[in-house]
């Protein structure tokens, strides 16, 4: 059983409603309507599954038009909307929200100028001696030959050492706290281009850092 809205049924006889020209408009959307259903069912009988999804949704579109402007009709023929579409829409979102997991990214960059190479390579290949071997990587570690790579390691054993660098002073770093907002699209970790990972999400920022 259809619900109708809240508005009071207009009583017969109303100036606004069940016009001459409501009844017209009503006709000729309940037409358009029509066709277009049995236009939709057609195409959707006809597909496969090896189609784009772009033609299932570009028909779903194109219905949901058609009906939406029959609602219209149907609300100022009688003053009452037979689909509550924009109620149900709305009740979806909310579950939707209430299932959603509570997701905080972390985004930050450290820009580092070195001024000491030998100290920073000489920190970087005691924190590689250190360094527990990897179990499931046989392979001879990279050696320690470049300020990157010295980072790299000291950064394996001790975390973000950005402030502690033997040889390396801090230029400037930042650090935003986001809260995504959904669709939240989840950083891939082993994607295979990961500079365009390492951005802050949609959302709002709730907190942020800077050094220089």
């Amino acid at each position: 059983m259809t619900e109708v809205d809240n508005r009071q049924f207009p009583a017969q006889g109303s100036e606004q409603f069940f016009t001459e020209e409501t009844r017209k408009a009503l006709a000729e959307a309940s037409r358009l309507l029509a066709e277009r259903l049995l236009a939709h069912t057609e195409a959707l009988l006809a597909m496969t599954g090896s189609e784009e999804q772009t033609a299932l949704f570009e028909q779903n579109a194109a219905l949901e038009e058609v009906v939406d402007g029959w609602n219209d009709a149907v609300f100022e023929h009688t003053g009452t909307a037979p689909l509550l579409l924009d109620d149900e829409v709305e009740e979806v979102e909310e579950e939707d929200e209430a299932d959603q997991d509570h997701l905080i990214s972390v985004v930050s960059r450290f820009d580092l100028k070195v001024v000491d190479l030998d100290a920073l390579l000489e920190a970087g290949r005691a924190a590689q001696q250190r360094h527990p071997v990897e179990v499931d990587d046989p392979s001879d570690p990279d050696p320690v030959d470049t300020a990157e790579q010295a980072i790299y390691e000291i950064s394996r054993e001790t975390g973000e050492a950005w402030f502690e660098l033997p040889g390396v002073d801090l230029v400037a770093g930042a650090r935003a706290y986001v809260v995504p907002e959904y669709p939240f699209e989840p950083l891939e970790a082993d994607a295979d281009d990961v500079i365009t990972e390492i951005s802050a999400p949609n959302g709002t920022v709730t907190h942020a850092e800077t050094w220089a």
